[in-house]
């Protein structure tokens, strides 16, 4: 533009008239620079659209930047991750990781876990001593019933209790002192996935009919998993919790039902208490009229089926008992043959009273069942002409305990049996037998009882019985015992 001012300026300034030829030069010239100005016009538009089209490649970059970042983001924190459980995988192979045991699962005292298994075990028993005086009458001896009751066993045993009149009940009483009844027990809790909960328990005491009476005797041994029970233990034709209270005599009243053996027993809860069925070792304990005889055959279990339930106010069980007695005694047909089919039925209640107080009943009644009986003959029915005549037998024991304090209480039981023994048996039958129980038990501290406990006891036979010492005759006896025990349980 100044060159054209310029030459403007210098045509105004030069001599006119201009050349023809020299105006045409300008209007080239002015065309030409026309031409360049539009082309740098041109070339800065292209210039915009190259700058726009690279701050569109700058945005997309910035975009796809901001997008790794994110991604490398992403995978570092995963990569955290990562290294975090593989350092909780490097520590559990360094430490391995605790098994765990039944103890800390159910919390149940006095359980200790066995390392590296999923089972816990207790430890238990007690140890105790009694002392016995017989104030009245030598029950060590022979007595009614002919059953000798030992004299290192400690328990008062109404069988042997001697007849009015005769030699034995004329001879003073004796003081002894025993420990047999120590008992120790083993139990063992195993959590399974199968079965769940698995229970085994061995227990046993050193109150054996040996001479010196000091071996070991096995109480209990079973396996309980499942609602099954298989092993060695309480009848299911029994209820402890009715049974009887709490006695210092080992052998508690007459009239209830307490025998332990093999069985195999299934346990079913139900919305009102339990049902239990049970089949169980058989044995035809059977009498001839020279004695106990072994030519019975046990063919068929014992079956057992009993429903108890625990009510807000105490507890209830019914039992009934089936039995089927053999016998072969390998001389005739009849006798080779000779069966018996027997039952019996126990029902027992207790009742909460005030406090901790409670009352106990139970009765039972059948026959054939003498040997389910915890004080009895002993035997179940008689063979009389090759055939087998069962001995009906009813008993009944009540009991009530009282606390006069926490640490202090006592109880009080009475037994009763009967036994109608077939006619024809000539070996002393037992027509009835009674107890009576009273004790004062102290517990100074925890596990520890102190007691003493008077015991009465009277027994009547079916008929007069003689004795050859004294030349009389009786029908009845009766003899009392004073017991005093420490026990420790552990």
């Amino acid at each position: 533009m100044l060159s054209i001012l310029a030459l403007g300026v210098g045509a105004a300034t030069s001599p006119i008239p201009a050349h023809a030829d020299e105006i045409g030069d300008l209007k080239a010239l002015v065309n030409e620079l026309k031409s360049q100005v539009l082309e740098q016009r041109a070339q800065v538009k292209d210039l915009k659209a190259q700058i726009n089209n690279l701050n569109a490649q700058v945005t997309d970059q910035k975009q796809q930047v901001n997008a790794q970042s994110a991604q490398v983001q992403s995978q570092s924190s995963a990569l955290q991750k990562v290294e975090a459980q593989q350092q909780v995988l490097e520590q559990k192979q360094v430490t391995p990781a605790p098994v765990p045991t039944l103890a800390a699962n159910t919390g149940k005292p006095g359980y200790l876990a066995i390392p590296g298994t999923n089972t816990s075990v207790k430890i238990g028993g007690y140890v105790k001593l009694d002392v016995t005086d017989d104030v009245s009458s030598n029950i060590s001896g022979s007595g009614a019933s002919g059953n000798p009751a030992s004299y290192n066993r400690s328990n008062f045993d109404p069988t042997a209790i001697p007849l009015d009149k005769s030699a034995a009940s004329h001879r003073n009483g004796q003081v002894n002192f025993s420990a047999q009844e120590s008992r120790l027990n083993l139990t063992t809790l195993t959590n399974t996935d199968r079965l769940g909960e698995v229970k085994s328990v061995i227990e046993g005491d050193f109150y054996n009919t040996s001479s010196n009476g000091n071996f070991f005797r096995l109480r209990h041994a079973y396996v309980s998993a499942a609602g099954f029970t298989a092993g060695q233990t309480w009848s299911t034709f029994s209820d402890l919790d009715t049974g009887g209270p709490e006695t210092l005599d080992f052998g508690g009243p007459v009239g209830w039902a307490a025998t332990r053996q093999a069985q195999l027993r299934y346990t079913a809860a139900l919305p009102t208490g339990s049902l239990d069925v049970a089949v169980e070792r058989p044995s035809a304990d059977l009498k001839t009229a020279t004695g106990v005889t072994d030519n019975h055959i046990d063919r068929i279990p014992d079956v057992v089926v009993r429903y108890s339930v625990d009510p807000s106010w105490g507890h209830v069980a019914v039992a009934g008992l089936g039995r089927y007695l053999t016998n072969d005694a390998g001389t005739t047909v009849d006798q080779q043959h000779a069966n018996k089919l027997v039952y019996g039925v126990l029902a027992g209640v207790g009742i909460k009273t005030i406090g901790k107080d409670k009352l106990v009943l139970q009765t039972v009644d059948g026959n054939g069942i003498g040997r389910y009986l915890e004080q009895g003959e002993g035997v179940s029915a008689v063979l009389l002409n090759g055939a087998i005549k069962p001995i009906d037998i009813w008993g009944g024991v009540v009991g009530y305990t009282h606390f006069w304090t926490d640490a202090l209480r006592s109880s009080a039981a009475y037994g009763y049996d009967h036994f109608s023994t077939p006619s024809g048996d000539t070996q002393k039958p037992i027509k009835s037998l009674s107890s009576v129980h009273v004790n004062l038990i102290w517990s100074p501290i925890s596990s520890t009882d102190v007691g003493i406990e008077y015991i009465y006891g009277h027994i009547e036979t079916s008929s007069p019985q003689s004795d050859t010492a004294t030349g009389t005759t009786a029908s009845k006896g009766s003899a009392s015992r004073v017991e005093g025990s420490v026990k420790y349980s552990f």
